[in-house]
């Protein structure tokens, strides 16, 4: 990340990659800041408006956050008969949250986040994003470190959502997308529970996104890999979805329409709830390249 003046104007570059960039034109820096964990700017862009940074790279924006937010959650609130207890790890905007409460058969929602200092910068700035879902009676938010709330609860969940950072190489993410950590997560599941996981860019890492969907798939009877269009990622964005019974492709189409005309979405309905999971041929061609399973010992790493 890097900051200058040119034409009068701040521009914020964002580095993709060590051979790509995108450069912000930036109307005002609303926040700039560290908390322990990570460098925090919000700042209102040019092209996406309200938009957050953590370590120079755009987490989210007021342009498009829902597409991101509503393509993680809903499948696998779909995927379950009947919702009643989810577990998010991650999620800091309180955009997760908010999508899951809108599901009438969640009683309990437990938010688990490492970043108590981003979450009070995000009630305080960011209420497009959290819709003040943080102080629902539902919600149990905790502040400490995901991993070791997993593996330490005795709480079993009908869906567990990892809104996670990616598995950059020398960070504690990198053990988040283990075949050890999914077998815990699965554990922690209810019979028919659904988990899904954030899975990184199918352009920039395609082979992340391969390798985290083969580490799905090697725990959960039922695994489906997803992606949609993101423009403030500039790539279309995966996912990846486990599941202990129902698959979401088997679905009786009624029920899908039924229960996403209960929500007020603005980007999700019947038609693109099934185009999420049509991959491209391309990617399916080079998603067979990879093979890899990300394990305790040989750990899935991006390097930047």
């Amino acid at each position: 990340m890097a900051e200058e003046q040119g034409f009068g104007v701040l521009w914020y570059t964002e580095w993709l990659s060590s051979l790509e960039a995108h450069v912000h034109g930036i109307k005002r820096i609303i926040y700039d800041g560290r908390t322990k964990y990570q460098r925090v700017t919000l700042a209102e862009t040019g092209s996406f408006g309200l938009t957050l940074f953590l370590d120079g790279y755009a987490q989210s924006s007021e342009y498009d956050e829902f597409v991101y937010h509503e393509s993680l959650v809903h499948p696998a609130m779909l995927t379950h008969p009947h919702p009643e207890k989810v577990l998010v790890i991650g999620g800091g905007e309180g955009a997760t949250l908010r999508e899951v409460l809108k599901h009438p058969s969640v009683k309990r929602a437990v938010m688990v986040d490492i970043d108590e200092e981003l979450v009070e910068i995000v009630k305080r700035y960011m209420w497009k994003w959290h819709r003040s879902s943080f102080d629902d009676p539902r919600v149990e938010l905790l502040f400490m470190d995901g991993k070791k709330f997993v593996e330490e609860t005795s709480e079993r969940f009908d869906v567990i959502i990892l809104d996670l950072t990616d598995p950059v190489s020398g960070t504690p993410g990198v053990h988040l997308y283990t075949k050890e950590f999914y077998e815990t997560i699965y554990d922690k599941l209810t019979p028919q529970g659904v988990m899904v996981t954030q899975a990184t860019s199918t352009r920039y890492n395609v082979k992340a996104f391969s390798v985290i969907n083969n580490t799905v798939a090697s725990v959960f009877p039922v695994a489906r890999p997803y992606k949609v269009f993101v423009a403030t990622f500039y790539s279309e964005w995966g996912f990846a979805l486990g599941s202990k019974g129902r698959d979401p492709l088997k679905i009786d189409k009624e029920e899908i329409s039924r229960r996403l005309q209960s929500l007020d979405l603005r980007y999700l309905d019947l038609e693109t709830f099934y185009y999420l999971f049509h991959i491209p041929k391309y990617i399916r061609e080079e998603m067979q390249k990879y093979t890899q399973i990300s394990t305790r010992d040989n750990p899935l790493q991006i390097e930047i």
